[in-house]
């Protein structure tokens, strides 16, 4: 969701802390049609999710050498160097681009994978100069070339979808919910995106972050999300001294 990461959601339903189902695979049953931007506010627990874009555009720049390979790795390291848990949100080409870094990632149990639509195009005609994707066909099909791709690199279901830019309306949060995703936002409105100053960044998620919250990071790197390790250096500890445990998606909301 790098384009434009101001947090807001165009269109959404309110946002609920819900009581997910229990089965591993999402049914579209299952799902509810609504937004999630935070879990039980009854809990010490967060989730750090981080988006990992990737677009034609990107692609084109990092063929051209204008972008590096768009990997954090170093976001990764500390991640796992720290066993903190985390909820990756890929797009279908960062997926397939990228096999053997998203299938290292599914292989750490504190790592959890989710739909981040296929080549990070819009769902709505107006959402920060993103390429608008058009029809519901396309939409659907964006979803489901995205699932098989993260499922035919690591064997493991997929449950959640984050739109790019976290731009949707109502029939939108329908139509995911009819592919048996569960649609996930925020509720701490800073994010690393174009961010240039670790430290302020993480003091400003710290000070927003409540039990329960869902905080929106990025694993693409630079130019759009370059100082995404150097905050978590700041922000896991900071975490844990407020007395909020970095959880999964999942856990969190006791799927």
């Amino acid at each position: 969701m790098t384009v434009g990461c101001s947090i807001q959601s165009q269109g959404s339903p309110e946002s609920e802390s819900s009581s997910s189902p229990s089965a591993t695979t999402a049914t579209s049953s299952a799902v509810k049609a609504r937004a999630i931007r935070n879990g039980p506010r009854n809990v010490n627990a967060v989730a750090i999710t981080l988006d990992a874009d990737y677009s034609p555009s990107a692609q084109a720049h990092v063929a051209a050498g204008t972008y590096p390979k768009q990997v954090n790795q170093d976001a990764i390291d500390v991640l796992t160097e720290t066993k903190t848990p985390a909820t990756v949100f890929a797009t279908g080409m960062w997926a397939t681009t990228y096999q053997k870094e998203l299938a290292k990632l599914a292989a750490n149990p504190n790592f959890e994978l989710a739909n981040h639509t296929w080549n990070h195009d819009a769902w709505t005609k107006t959402c920060y100069g993103l390429p608008y994707i058009g029809s519901d066909q396309a939409k659907h099909e964006s979803l489901q070339q995205t699932n098989r791709a993260i499922t035919q690199a690591t064997g493991k279901a997929v449950a959640y979808v984050r739109m790019p830019g976290l731009c949707q309306n109502h029939s939108d949060v329908k139509l995911m919910a009819s592919e048996g995703l569960q649609l996930v936002n925020t509720d701490v409105p800073t994010t690393d995106a174009f961010a240039t100053n670790p430290s302020a960044v993480a003091k400003s998620m710290l000070k927003q972050v409540k039990p329960g919250s869902i905080l929106l990071m990025h694993l693409n790197g630079a130019p759009n999300a370059p100082v995404t390790a150097a905050i978590l250096k700041v922000l896991i500890p900071g975490l844990k001294a407020k007395g909020l445990t970095p959880v999964t998606l999942s856990t969190l909301l006791k799927k």
